[in-house]
């Protein structure tokens, strides 16, 4: 069955992990869950300022989309993303080693409302997001190799070792933003 409400189009994705957040969730017990709702407001909100879209809530990780060609704009985002975060795991007293990972490709995707007929949502498929997804469990600002070509420029960058990923024959060239 062909779906007219799915596109292919070029985006630049984000996807945000919080590290350790069991860490967090045992230590704020039934605090934890306003804990994650205050998260996806202020992250929430940064994310819309920079006329990103959030598409869905995984747990503690969050997959965003940007306009095509918005790579240094998204990079600015992740920046008081992370500042953010940490001001809100120092408000509550939480130890450092719990912190926003983040992965950030770029290229096509296919964006529409995917699911059963019970529950429809929209989604975005791709590469791409396979990418974000995959270096997002980077301790930092983790970008693939066609991101970093277009913030290396305005921000600082550190090669970091390659991703060997399932699904392409090369590994997965990768840099971080130096904070």
């Amino acid at each position: 069955m062909k779906n007219p409400d799915i596109t292919r189009e070029n985006r630049v994705v984000l996807f945000t992990d919080v590290h350790n957040c069991s860490i967090a969730f045992n230590t704020l017990a039934e605090r934890s869950y306003s804990f994650l709702q205050e998260m996806y407001e202020r992250l929430g909100d940064l994310i819309v300022e920079h006329k990103g879209e959030i598409v869905k809530y995984m747990g503690d990780a969050m997959l965003c989309v940007f306009p095509a060609g918005s790579e240094n704009e998204v990079v600015a985002c992740c920046l008081k993303l992370r500042k953010a975060f940490s001001d809100l795991m120092s408000g509550r007293g939480l130890p450092g080693d719990i912190e926003l990972e983040i992965g950030i490709g770029s290229g096509e995707v296919v964006m529409g409302m995917f699911g059963h007929r019970s529950l429809m949502q929209k989604d975005v498929f791709g590469e791409e997001v396979n990418r974000a997804a995959t270096i997002g469990h980077h301790r930092g600002i983790a970008v693939t190799e066609g991101v970093h070509d277009k913030v290396k420029r305005k921000y600082g960058t550190r090669r970091l070792p390659d991703f060997r990923v399932k699904w392409q024959r090369e590994p997965l060239k990768v840099w971080e933003i130096v904070e």
